[in-house]
């Protein structure tokens, strides 16, 4: 299981929060992970569903929840008129229905893409393989930053060699923290918005602006081929 591999993971990349943390805080900042790759790389679903009646309205996937995004809806077997069907998802008073500008026969097969976010619990996960060890690194930067946190707000010493060591403490785990934010976006191929070199054209990117992944806003219209 996923969860399992990322619970020993987080052990191998910050033992200090055995003794630093408290149990809860490993589980929320691998709870905090998964919502963070379900925001960057989402798992997309394909369903058929089929539409009851000639009508604009028609069944939501059986998969789809309040956290779904539309991708794209299509009608195989079609042939392109270059007329366009455009489709949105909408909540009725008996839940979640595709809507279409046009009306589609009784009996047509709808292709829908959407995405969900990830699972990742004692009983389902559905993080690739190839990216638990990104997944991990995530929740090790959370925890890394809540340490890096406490020794550096740590005044309860009043000796100078106490208070020297928790800020030497406080920049270590701020640095392991931003390095193992940057292995997260490197291992799902994506860039550190955070990171604060300078773009390999040498110029100086502006001030306070960061470029986050696009997501899909659940009532997207899709334009597909007509009817």
């Amino acid at each position: 299981m996923a969860l399992a591999d990322i619970q020993q993971l987080l052990q191998d990349f910050v033992p200090e929060m055995v003794d630093e943390l408290k149990p809860e805080a490993r589980d929320r900042a691998i709870e905090e992970a998964r919502l963070r790759y379900s925001a960057d790389l989402p798992r997309q679903l394909v369903e058929d569903v089929t539409w009851p009646a000639t009508s604009v309205f028609g069944p939501a996937p059986v998969g789809w929840t309040d956290d779904a995004r539309l991708v794209d809806v299509d009608l195989p077997g079609r042939v392109m008129s270059g007329q366009s069907t455009f489709f949105a998802v909408v909540r009725t008073l008996d839940g979640w229905m595709l809507e279409s500008v046009d009306a589609i026969g009784a009996g047509s097969v709808v292709r829908v893409t959407y995405t969900l976010p990830h699972e990742l619990d004692a009983g389902a996960d559905s993080i690739p393989a190839a990216h638990r060890l990104a997944v991990s690194y995530y929740a090790a930067y959370l925890l890394c930053q809540q340490l890096a946190t406490r020794f550096s707000s740590d005044s309860d010493s009043t000796l100078n060699v106490d208070m020297a060591r928790n800020e030497s403490r406080a920049t270590a785990f701020s640095k392991r923290a931003k390095e193992y934010r940057t292995a997260y976006f490197t291992g799902t191929g994506q860039v550190d918005p955070f990171n604060e070199k300078l773009p390999a054209n040498g110029l100086t990117a502006a001030a306070g602006v960061v470029s986050w992944p696009r997501r899909n806003p659940r009532h997207s219209l899709v334009s597909r081929g007509g009817l």
